[in-house]
């Protein structure tokens, strides 16, 4: 599951500024603290803004700069010989990567798991969630009738069993949860139970008292629903995310406060599954972190249509459990004024306002390590920084518990770009490159930046931003399938044809976006994108036709620039 693009029950929100690539100059690293910008993200808007301010990190260096190994930090002692090469604190999808990249580098590896193998993304989030989208998508084809009927295909009146569609999430995280363990075990990887707590430089205790140490430890203990002040959790009328993917009930009127990605995959659950649905979100639109020209078509198509109703420019102040026969009441403040402005009773409220760290009880005091908003600070190669702004030795955090990049393949891509580091050889992952996916349907995805970011960069910049657009009722496959409504676009410079961002809205969209995703990250050049050659008739060639439409300008053979990291 991914977190939500916007906290709507929160009125204001940081920023966060990428890096523009430059070489480090580590030299003071010995004398003063690192100027390091320690703000944070969340999915796209605020992981992809667009300071020019820091400068461009030079991807090419294999080796550390010498200052990386020296001890920059003088809080207690590390260990002389050591357990383990690596060790992982935290078993999710960021935590499960990094292990099985470090054992395939050679590193005796074990890994902390506090709760249930897989994490939130296994157990409460992405892989159960798209088992709930799988049925949804079902019963949209099943119930709609003029769509079934331009096939030729006539069927009875569709239905479902609640507790078979529950079966079904269960299930499939208990076998992904069994493979991820299956995975460790055989390739050698020791798991230790316990939550895990740093007590010093390379020093770790995990259950009661159960002392480990490594030479270099990976903090990815995840992140938990986000609750703002003032609603009121039972688990029943009022839930999170953790307690709708169990699907005990489905409610005739359910409200969902936020509107990014968590809310809107749970209202095509629930409206397929018969739900009317009303969401509550802070900003004046819905959808306010994707690209705009997207959200507006997702609204028509995944809004407009169905039974949901919509209250923007709003906080949810109070949110009260159904209880003594009553109603789960939400009570309304306009955004701007602050005021009261309406009263709400629904069956269910979900909360879907993002998610927080879990980095409570972590020890960060052991080693001088103070958290921003819970999410612990690091650099742009997972490095913790200290309260002084000095790198914590042979200590990185990668995944939600850090916050640049609030998705499970985030935190794996990170995770393995912390073991490159540790065996040798440096290694800075390009944020602007990793790919998020809404799984609707139809699908949303993007990977880049947005226009309005792209503007802004190229203003401050000085360098031109085009678009180039193609729609899926010109794709001979999404015809074929009827399910032509769907749009894709590309942002790019067109003095060297360096892509700058693609979204996608419309059939199988999340596994189109990847094309796009690796092109950015090999740092191809839309010029020789061109060329390439898509199979007929697939969907595919509507990323081919998208190439193709770009006006790059003419005998251009300025190289794209170097991947930015966050």
């Amino acid at each position: 599951m991914q977190s939500s693009l916007s906290l709507s029950l929160s009125s204001s929100s940081s920023s966060i500024t990428p890096k523009p690539n430059h070489t480090f100059d580590f030299s003071p690293c010995l004398t003063k603290p690192l100027n390091l910008n320690l703000r944070f993200c969340g999915l796209r808007r605020e992981a992809l803004s667009l300071s020019t301010t820091h400068p461009r990190v030079k991807l090419p260096c294999r080796r550390f700069p010498s200052c990386i190994s020296a001890a920059l930090s003088t809080n207690g002692s590390s260990p002389k010989t050591f357990d383990y090469d690596l060790l992982v604190i935290g078993a999710g999808v960021g935590g499960h990567g990094a292990a099985l990249h470090a054992v395939e580098k050679g590193l005796k590896t074990a890994i902390i798991e506090g709760d249930v193998m897989g994490g939130t993304c296994v157990n409460r989030g992405c892989v159960p969630s798209k088992a709930l989208l799988a049925v949804s998508g079902r019963m949209r084809e099943l119930q709609n009738e003029q769509h079934l009927k331009s096939f030729g295909i006539q069927v009875g009146a569709a239905n479902y069993d609640r507790q078979g569609v529950a079966d079904h999430a269960n299930n499939l995280a208990s076998k992904i949860r069994g493979n991820l363990t299956n995975s460790l075990k055989a390739l050698g990887v020791d798991i230790l139970t316990g939550f895990g707590t740093i007590l010093g430089p390379q020093k770790v205790q995990f259950g009661k008292d159960n002392i480990v140490t490594a030479k270099d430890i990976i903090i990815a203990t995840g992140s938990v629903p986000f609750v703002p002040k003032g609603i009121e959790v039972d688990g029943k009328t009022v839930i999170t995310s953790d307690h709708a993917l169990k699907l005990e009930t489905v409610p005739d009127w359910i409200a969902i406060v936020g509107s990014g990605y968590i809310g809107l995959e749970f209202s095509d659950v629930y409206t397929a599954l018969g739900s009317e649905v009303t969401f509550i979100e802070a900003l004046d639109q819905l959808m306010p972190g994707f690209d705009p020209e997207i959200s507006k078509l997702a609204q028509r198509v995944l809004i407009n249509p169905r039974k949901i109703d919509y209250h923007t420019g709003v906080f949810a102040t109070k949110i009260t459990p159904a209880r003594d026969g009553k109603p789960v009441t939400i009570e309304l403040t306009d955004a701007k004024t602050k005021k009261p402005k309406d009263t709400l009773e629904v069956d269910t409220a979900l909360i879907a306002t993002g998610r927080a760290p879990y980095t409570q009880g972590l020890g960060l005091e052991n080693i001088n390590v103070v958290t921003q908003r819970g999410f612990v600070p690091v650099d742009e190669r997972m490095r913790v920084v200290d309260a002084n702004g000095k790198l914590v030795p042979n200590l990185y955090c990668i995944g939600d518990a850090n916050g640049k990049m609030m998705l499970a393949h985030a935190a794996s891509a990170q995770g393995i770009s912390v073991v490159e580091q540790v065996s040798g050889k440096d290694h800075i992952l390009n944020h602007l490159s990793i790919p998020a996916a809404c799984f609707t349907h139809p699908e949303i995805s993007m990977v880049g930046l947005t226009e309005p970011q792209a503007r802004e960069k190229a203003e401050k910049e000085g360098f031109e931003v085009s678009v180039a657009k193609t729609s899926f009722k010109a794709n001979s496959k999404a015809l074929a399938e009827n399910e032509a409504e769907g749009l894709a676009k590309l942002i790019y410079r067109p003095d060297n044809g360096e892509i700058l961002g693609v979204h996608i809205f419309g059939l199988h969209a999340a596994d189109l976006i990847h094309e796009a995703s690796n092109a950015i990250a090999m740092g191809t050049s839309l010029q020789d994108l061109k060329f390439t050659v898509h199979a007929h008739p697939t969907l595919s060639e509507v990323i081919d036709e998208l190439y193709k439409a770009a006006k790059v300008n003419a005998h251009v053979s300025s190289p794209v620039k170097e991947p930015v990291a966050v």
